[in-house]
């Protein structure tokens, strides 16, 4: 990408300290340290005193270097403005922790709504999540600058999401991350399930709900939505709220995710992503909290409920039931706001965000004419927008009778005609994107895999929590056919006319789908000849578009076929397209034209 055309002010920016930048680092590593030790560890009575002393000390010096930052830097322009996002995170959880200790029955009330072992228990979890929101913010520079080193935002993208699942392994390798710390996950067990939770996948060989304790499925949770919206995203959003430069290089990621065309609209379309990531999945944690029967009271209801939105909207397929959604599959308010959640984390923030911006500027009228101004929002939208919610529609309602029709004597005999209209609905939409089932997808004719597997390498809508090939590459390539069989030179849509750019893009994501798919699904019937093919090529084609459904065999795939699904999730996360260029671009770009000669084809 040539980055000559970027602002003269993207450039590399120090955040002030208080303390010393290298006392401030220590910290944080012995803080990172502390806190796996404590949570991660059976530790005896004595060892346990001396890490939670250990911090409280730690987390005193980070509240010391912010009030040594506001005494020495108070007055120089800008500061609250540059580090605003540790600012914030002192003041909330410091009088959070104030209110604690001028309220003793509020500690009461903890205890008895979170189940703890005493007063003290709250107090300790109180500090460590003090201490953890710190070390985060300043790991999160620490890879930042470590990234800025970096010139080609293919590489960036690639190691931003390689450094997650690297993190979540070791995360998930802690002894007390499983629900028996005596038997701990082994290591390929840990890479399989951070990959497929960072690269929002679902796919598992153990079982979430049993087989991670709350501190596993915290940390599946946490790696679900960092990666659902992408480490860069994350660093975004605190350059942003902070109103801080950016390297040129993390400006072109953020171009190229975004499609920001300025500086302004890059800064308006993170906090678009940010706000409505967190007010989805409040707004469906809360109404999940209401009507999901059966799963338990108080915090762990309230976990439960966040773990599943989170999941829907991040388009994770992650669940707590080893069952998935087949429990609930008459509670029609559930899978609702699940069908809900799912959908709009895979519409893409662009979408949301000219949506959003279409209908604050529509003129809204009643009376004899508003029929012809009800459409206006529409007509504002932009190209993209309307390509991405046409082809949604499109593939849900097509995806729906589909599957209604292929397995009305299949999976869906039986039931009650609202359970078969959302068994129909749900999974013509969690087949795109999340990964979720309220059927026995094993028990699927083989017509009906077929159309989950088209469903599945559609896939979602550009700049999304979901996989595939996008539902805009679709749209460009049947727009691209219909000009060749109309015998138009240029592809045209809706008095528009596509660059000839985008339409060679859209064909190479496409041809490297194909490509990785088939290699993919060759290593798997290599390695694992006793499976039958339909249901490698069923996985296969799932793990690539990060959806996460499985006809069952996850688990019984040798090491080398584990290996083969993580390298696909990765593939799909990251995009064929620019994990190719992260690889193999490196060549300047040519000056010259060789003449033209036509070839016959098809």
């Amino acid at each position: 990408m040539d980055v000559s055309d970027q602002p003269p002010l993207i450039v590399p920016r120090t955040v002030p300290t208080g303390l010393p930048r290298g006392w401030l680092t220590a910290v944080s590593w012995l803080g990172a340290a502390a806190l796996a030790a404590r949570q991660g560890f059976e530790l005896p009575a004595a060892a346990g005193w001396v890490v939670d002393e250990v911090i409280v000390v730690l987390a005193a010096l980070f509240g010391l270097d912010r009030v040594m930052l506001v005494v020495r830097h108070g007055r120089k322009p800008g500061l609250w403005r540059t580090c605003l996002p540790e600012l914030l995170v002192t003041v909330g959880l410091g009088l959070g922790l104030l209110g604690l200790w001028l309220a003793p029955e509020a500690v009461a009330g903890l205890v008895r709504w979170l189940k703890a072992e005493s007063s003290r228990a709250v107090w300790r979890d109180a500090i460590e999540l003090f201490l953890l929101a710190h070390v985060g913010l300043h790991l999160l520079r620490a890879q930042t600058r470590l990234l800025g080193r970096v010139q080609r935002p293919e590489v960036i993208l690639a190691g931003s999401f390689g450094l997650l699942i690297l993190g979540g392994t070791l995360l998930l390798l802690l002894p007390r991350a499983s629900a028996d710390p005596q038997a701990p996950l082994g290591f390929l067990d840990a890479l399989f399930t951070a990959t497929s939770a960072a690269c929002v996948t679902g796919l598992t060989v153990v079982d979430t709900g049993t087989a991670l304790s709350a501190l596993g499925q915290g940390i599946v949770l946490g790696l679900m939505q960092v990666g659902g919206l992408g480490i860069m995203v994350f660093v975004a959003f605190v350059a942003a709220a902070a109103s801080r430069a950016v390297p040129v290089s993390h400006w072109a990621v953020f171009r190229d995710l975004v499609n920001a065309r300025s500086l302004a609209e890059w800064r308006r379309l993170v906090r678009v992503m940010v706000g409505f990531t967190v007010a989805a999945e409040a707004a469906g944690a809360g109404l999940l909290y209401l009507w999901w029967p059966g799963v338990g009271e108080g915090a762990a209801r309230l976990g439960w409920c966040v773990f599943h939105a989170v999941s829907a909207f991040c388009n994770a397929g992650f669940g707590l039931s080893n069952q998935s959604l087949a429990p609930w599959r008459a509670e029609g308010a559930v899978l609702a706001v699940m069908t809900g959640l799912i959908v709009l984390g895979g519409l893409g923030f662009p979408v949301v965000a000219d949506v959003l911006r279409a209908v604050k500027e529509t003129r809204w009228r009643r009376g004899p004419l508003a029929r012809r101004w009800r459409w206006q929002w529409w007509r504002r939208l932009a190209l993209q927008s309307r390509l991405a919610l046409a082809t949604t529609a499109i593939l849900i309602v097509a995806g729906a009778a589909l599957f209604g029709w292929l397995e009305a004597g299949g999976v869906l005999a039986g039931m009650s005609w609202p359970e078969r209209l959302w068994g129909a609905v749900f999974q013509s939409v969690t087949a795109r994107t999340a990964g979720f089932a309220t059927v026995d997808i094993g028990s699927l004719q083989p017509a009906t895999l077929l159309v989950l597997m088209a469903l599945m390498v559609v896939g979602a809508c550009p700049v999304s929590t979901g996989g595939g090939i996008k539902t805009v590459t679709l749209a460009v390539l049947v727009l691209t056919l219909r000009a060749m069989v109309s015998g138009r030179r240029e592809v045209e849509v809706q008095g528009r006319a596509l660059p000839a750019g985008v339409v060679h893009a859209a064909l190479s994501v496409f041809v490297l789908y194909v490509a990785a798919a088939g290699l993919g699904c060759f290593l798997l019937a290599w390695t694992n000849p006793a499976i039958p093919l339909r249901d490698l090529a069923f996985e296969t084609v799932s793990a690539l578009s990060t959806v996460g459904l499985s006809t069952g065999i996850t688990g019984r795939l040798d090491a080398m076929g584990r290996l083969v699904l993580c390298a696909l999730m990765f593939i799909g996360r990251v995009g064929p397209l620019g994990l190719a260029l992260a690889v193999f671009r490196g060549a300047p770009a040519a000056r010259w034209r060789y003449p033209q000669e036509d070839l016959l084809v098809g």
